[in-house]
């Protein structure tokens, strides 16, 4: 039978399916360190780039619709974001809770590029390179203001004398830059550990050591934490490389000792050394002060909470100054209630479903991944950021792209023998019949 020629819509879908790729690879390589260009027309670059990514999806979705149902994960998060939206109609803070709406759409509309360009596994993997190479651009401003002595107060503001001995990049506060950093180690053994070249291997070594290096310059205990639950995928994902890799690892390693003790200022490793004493002693740069605070405010408000984007209105009368939750569970608590507890923690255990659902390096990937965002936003107010966005979007993507590469249960190559066997004597059968 002579093959069906493609028809002009055809062609045109796939053009602008490659377009919205690339796109979207160029988004997620700038979102890591987007607040450090200038706004461009008002806008930030990321923001140019998604505008451009969406357009091209939305033709190429009215050209040749995708016909993919949505998971369970974006139920969850659309859930979420729904209960996010309707807190405005009981907000102590309504400017603040419509900021978040708008925030929440184009966060659901980023989870939807996601979903509709990232159909195979190789887009996947696509994205997860473009995060750790974006990741690799920030290692490199960091590592270029510490060259310059531009510690993160100076950064912050020009004229500051005081050194912090904390270093970042211009627009990112050095805590936020930690996670961001530590979220792409995983990425990256899991990437090295797939089939890669030699000088893609060697990149990926040097946006470690980069990478590690800059989290102990950044001063961030809780991305230390995180890091370190990151590094899980070292030991795990080591043995399977080559032989050449696994001495390539032994020098990395070496290579992030050299790094940390000769760069790392010494006042940054007595902040990161006391984390034991800080956290059972101390106040953790103040935040259980403003835990306590949080605290009081959700007995007041538990079952609603005080509206999306309300924490900082919600505590200044007790503080005496605004300051969001600095960790992403007693934020959502406070400000969506229990309710929106329930459903940022049922969003966590869908997602956690479907990493285990995954095979292998996957699953090992997705677990250690969700452990170290756990873990680094305990420091942090992350329910709203793009890159937590990402990541749910790319697992569901990910889990997505690996079942369609699953062969059906039981259709193994003897019951495939087995059919074929049957065939013939079926056909043997017709000849015999009507000869």
């Amino acid at each position: 039978m002579a093959a069906v020629a493609a028809s002009p819509s055809d062609a045109i879908g796939r053009t602008l399916d490659r377009i919205a790729y690339v796109c979207l690879c160029a988004f997620i390589f700038v979102l890591p360190w987007e607040d450090t260009v200038p706004l461009i027309g008002g806008l930030v670059l990321s923001r140019w780039i998604g505008l451009l990514a969406f357009a091209t999806t939305l033709m190429r979705v009215a050209v040749a619709p995708n016909r993919k149902k949505l998971f369970a994960l974006h139920y969850g998060m659309l859930a979420f974001a729904g209960w996010s939206g309707l807190s405005i109609f009981w907000s102590v803070d309504w400017d603040s809770t419509l900021a978040r709406i708008g925030t929440y759409l184009q966060l659901l509309v980023l989870a939807w590029l996601v979903w509709e360009v990232a159909a195979t596994e190789t887009r996947v993997l696509g994205l997860l390179q473009s995060y750790v190479f974006g990741a690799s651009v920030c290692s490199i401003g960091a590592i270029a203001n510490l060259m310059m002595g531009r510690s993160s107060g100076q950064v912050a503001d020009p004229l500051a004398t005081i050194d912090t001995f904390r270093y970042t990049i211009d627009g990112v506060n050095p805590n936020d830059l930690g996670l961001i950093l530590a979220l792409s180690i995983p990425m990256t053994f899991y990437l090295r550990a797939r089939k890669t070249g030699a000088l893609t291997a060697l990149l990926y070594c040097l946006q470690f050591v980069l990478c590690v290096t800059v989290i102990l310059l950044t001063g961030s205990r809780g991305a230390m934490l995180a890091a370190i639950a990151a590094l899980v995928m070292f030991p795990l994902t080591v043995s399977k490389l080559p032989r050449w890799q696994r001495l390539a690892s032994i020098v990395m390693c070496a290579a992030v000792i050299v790094c940390g003790v000769s760069i790392v200022p010494k006042e940054t490793w007595t902040r990161l050394l006391n984390v034991g004493s800080e956290i059972s002693e101390g106040t953790m740069t103040h935040r259980t002060q403003i835990w306590a605070a949080s605290v009081e405010v959700f007995r007041d408000h538990a079952f609603l909470g005080v509206g999306s984007g309300g924490h900082m209105a919600a505590v200044a009368n007790i503080v005496g100054e605004a300051w969001v939750a600095h960790n992403t569970f007693i934020s959502v608590l406070v400000e969506l209630g229990v309710i929106g507890e329930l459903l940022l923690l049922a969003l966590l255990a869908i997602a956690l479903y479907c990493a285990v659902g995954m095979r292998n390096q996957e699953r090992l990937l997705w677990v250690v991944l969700l452990a170290t965002w756990s873990i680094g936003v305990a420091g942090a107010t992350w329910e709203y950021r793009k890159v937590t966005w990402f990541l749910f979007s790319l697992l569901a993507a990910h889990a997505y792209a690996r079942a369609a590469q699953k062969p059906r249960v039981g259709y193994s190559a003897d019951r495939r023998g087995s059919q074929e066997t049957a065939l013939h004597a079926a056909q043997t059968s017709r000849r015999v019949r009507y000869s």
